[in-house]
């Protein structure tokens, strides 16, 4: 992964186990366990956004409909629904956790997500 496509408080898979930026450094992030050290950038793997994931974390996931033709693929949140296809809230698909966690806080949500 790269610097630009995390921020604080992100998901992320690395060796071993998941893990959650606490701190973004030059050479890597500082995760939960500070005292590791800093954590490569080589090192860290997105985390796939599941409907296990979503599920867990009490998202509803519709398929819309308009005169019967399905339309998009939305998540409802906090009474917001976000479309996770790509076709109309973002230029692209939502495939992995830290994305998800990116478009809640463009919205103004504050949701902590489980995994």
């Amino acid at each position: 992964m790269k610097a630009n496509e995390l921020m604080i408080g992100d998901w992320v898979y690395r060796p071993d186990c998941y893990d959650q930026v606490k701190e973004i450094r030059y050479t890597g992030v500082i995760g939960i366990d500070g005292m590791r050290g800093v954590i490569a950038f080589s090192e860290l793997e997105p985390i796939p956004l599941t409907p296990e994931i979503l599920e867990k974390n009490g998202f509803i996931k519709e398929r819309l409909y308009c005169h019967g033709t399905p339309l998009q693929y939305c998540v409802l949140v906090d009474g917001l629904w976000i479309d996770i296809s790509g076709e109309n809230f973002f230029e692209g698909k939502l495939d992995y956790v830290h994305q998800l966690q990116h478009a809640l806080r463009l919205c103004g949500i504050d949701k902590e997500i489980e995994l």
